[in-house]
């Protein structure tokens, strides 16, 4: 029938998306993150959903009507052998998962850096665990792969979450405050990879374990991170992290 493309007849042929590697669907592309190189990647979206049906775990996206079409099967070929080389997929499924994309909870509400200011005596009976934070972040960010860094962050939070009870958002709160006040005192430009690490270290001091969020866009492309405590964004504003789709959490 005129102006139907034919379905494309891929291969037989299962590829696997390795445990470090994370995925989201943007407008016009799919990122990829691969944590063991700290490097995003954009394909076409028609290209890797012609991919997709290779993937384990795969599930078609709304809207493409379960056909494959407009992508000839030597391009997705390529573009499998190019991620299979750079070890995004895998043809053995050890040390891999399913193809989803990253599926978090979005933030409705954010703690507002103009709140009322901490004591001064509250602030500085924190500073000790504040700089102790500050300099363990700068470390691991400067001596150790950021893989290396999100699989401990997930380890301690994996430790002590168990049976730990709701989240204490007005405890979290004072604390984000407190640190907000400190961090003037800190010698380091703002950079939202080292002030999310280092807010996540101080907080877990207090026995909070909120999530270290990534998220994306990628028409332009743009990276950034942020923590978030349920739905609650503690480091930034609901409208700068809702316009960035998210890829990752820890």
């Amino acid at each position: 029938m005129r102006g139907v493309l034919p379905r494309i007849t891929l291969p037989l042929r299962r590829l696997f998306l390795r445990k470090h590697v994370f995925l989201c669907q943007a407008k016009r592309h799919w990122v990829l993150l691969d944590v063991s190189r700290d490097t995003y990647q954009c394909v076409g979206r028609g290209q890797f959903e012609a991919l997709g049906p290779l993937l384990e775990g795969w599930k078609e996206p709304a809207g493409t009507n379960g056909e494959v079409t407009g992508t000839l099967p030597e391009v997705v070929e390529e573009l499998a052998n190019a991620l299979v080389s750079q070890g995004i997929l895998s043809e053995d499924s050890a040390g891999t998962k399913a193809a989803l994309a990253t599926d978090c909870l979005h933030p409705a509400q954010a703690i507002d850096p103009h709140d009322v200011k901490p004591s001064l005596w509250s602030t500085w009976f924190h500073a000790g665990a504040f700089f102790s934070s500050c300099m363990r972040a700068s470390k691991e960010l400067s001596r150790q792969p950021l893989q290396v860094t999100l699989e401990a962050v997930r380890a301690r939070k994996t430790r002590n979450m168990a049976g730990s009870g709701a989240p204490d958002f007005d405890r979290a709160r004072s604390l984000v405050l407190v640190f907000n006040r400190l961090r003037w005192c800190y010698p380091r430009p703002y950079l939202c990879l080292f002030d999310s690490l280092a807010l996540l270290h101080f907080l877990a001091r207090f026995d909070l374990f909120p999530d270290w969020v990534f998220g994306v866009s990628a028409d332009p492309f743009e990276a950034h991170c942020s923590v978030q405590l349920g739905d609650v964004v503690l480091n930034d504003t609901v409208e700068r992290v809702s316009g960035l789709t998210p890829i990752m959490y820890v």
